[in-house]
């Protein structure tokens, strides 16, 4: 069984076209969206309809919540007037969570145990991301069942860690490589170059095995899009993978 793992398209269709056109090489079995779909100062009502299109299991993240819940952060209000009915009642009916391959295979945004929001795999109370404590980690896999692989999302970091026999893969994030939060402490999250990020794994005999895949766009025509929404910050993090300086 090969899977194809995204997350965190943030609305950049131009990430999302160069990484659907890469995973398609792979030929996966199944594709899995992990959320945070459309917010972002890109093209939200593009990236959608390329979504939609995929036809694969897909959850929603924080973002999905909030933009339906009427959420005035930048990225959501960019993203509601772009979006038709269609869109809205898509993203309304996706759930938080998916279990697939008969359970075998667990998917969140955040974490199992603690929602959405909550990091799985970092630590970021020194303001940037370190891997956490493998018992840290095990706590926040509460609610898995018998899954032996949990893919996840949220951080933008593409990252693999286990916890107590169980492989954990964040693919990183298709369409914003890097952003700055106040939650659940000021911190910034940098994944260090401008590439769209995803994922492959593969079920083999021994466990599974994993390709983290960072595929070049063009990246300053994103960068524009962002530019233009007046998001200048995320337009230097399309173009360079980093944060400016705060």
């Amino acid at each position: 069984m090969r899977i194809a793992a995204i997350a965190d398209v943030h609305g950049n269709a131009l990430a999302l076209e160069a990484v659907v056109a890469h995973i398609r090489a792979s030929a996966p079995d199944l594709i899995v969206n992990l959320g945070d779909l459309v917010s972002g100062p890109f093209d939200p009502a593009r990236s959608a309809d390329m979504q939609i299109a995929l036809d694969c299991p897909t959850i929603a993240g924080n973002h999905e919540r909030q933009l339906l819940a009427g959420d005035t952060g930048f990225s959501d209000a960019f993203a509601r007037p772009h979006l038709t009915s269609a869109h809205l009642d898509w993203i309304a009916s996706l759930p938080g969570t998916l279990e697939l391959a008969g359970g075998e295979v667990f998917a969140c945004h955040g974490s199992p145990a603690g929602g959405d929001l909550e990091y799985l795999l970092e630590d970021v109370s020194s303001g940037r991301p370190t891997l956490d404590t493998a018992d840290a980690i095990g706590t926040r896999l509460a609610g898995i069942g018998k899954a032996s692989l949990v893919l996840c999302a949220h951080t933008h970091i593409p990252r693999i860690a286990t916890s107590g026999g169980v492989l954990v893969v964040n693919p990183g994030s298709v369409g914003m490589p890097g952003y700055r939060d106040t939650t659940p402490v000021a911190h910034v999250m940098e994944a260090g170059s401008p590439h769209a990020r995803y994922a492959i794994i593969d079920r083999l005999a021994r466990g599974w095995a994993v390709g983290l895949h960072a595929v070049p766009y063009d990246f300053e025509a994103a960068a524009r899009q962002a530019e233009q929404a007046g998001r200048d910050a995320v337009a230097y993090s399309v173009r360079t993978g980093r944060m400016p300086p705060a």
